[in-house]
């Protein structure tokens, strides 16, 4: 009797535990989400909490001041963005994660009289993620610029 009450009230709870790879998964998806060809608001429902923030460029951020900020980053002289992320640090646990990582940040444009403009940017960031409508989402990002290079080419 006690055996069969204490396994139906475990099998009553749903112990999961947010895998590293689901983890990094909404990570690269956050940062492909952002690249000016494919931005859209709606597509970060899955991908951030309602209450997310970011510390970005020297500036806390809300959510909407998070789509504000990247919008504005948007012209007709941008001709392509890149973002490699390396050195993962992850730990999870049953309903969270956070990810540590640095970030290379490529960002091409074309200036007023035609050359290309390069700007490089080094981070090191931080991303805290949790279950939220049964999905893993980011609901913190900290970054933190380490370096910056700007080219002119022809």
């Amino acid at each position: 009797m006690i055996a069969a009450t204490v396994s139906m009230l475990t099998g009553c709870v749903s112990v999961t535990h947010v895998t590293e790879p689901e983890a990094k998964r909404v990570l690269v998806e956050f940062f492909r989400n952002v690249d000016f060809e494919v931005y859209n608001r709606e597509s970060f429902q899955d991908l951030i909490t309602d209450d997310f923030h970011i510390y970005e460029a020297g500036k806390h951020m809300s959510r909407s001041e998070f789509f504000e900020f990247i919008e504005s980053t948007h012209s007709e002289a941008t001709l392509s963005n890149d973002w490699q992320l390396s050195d993962f640090e992850i730990s999870t646990d049953h309903r969270s994660a956070h990810i540590s990582y640095k970030n290379v940040g490529t960002f091409v444009s074309r200036t007023e009289d035609g050359k290309k403009s390069v700007l490089k940017f080094h981070w090191l960031e931080n991303a805290y993620f949790v279950m939220d409508e049964g999905r893993l989402k980011i609901k913190f990002i900290h970054s933190q610029e380490l370096q910056k290079q700007v080219a002119i080419q022809d």
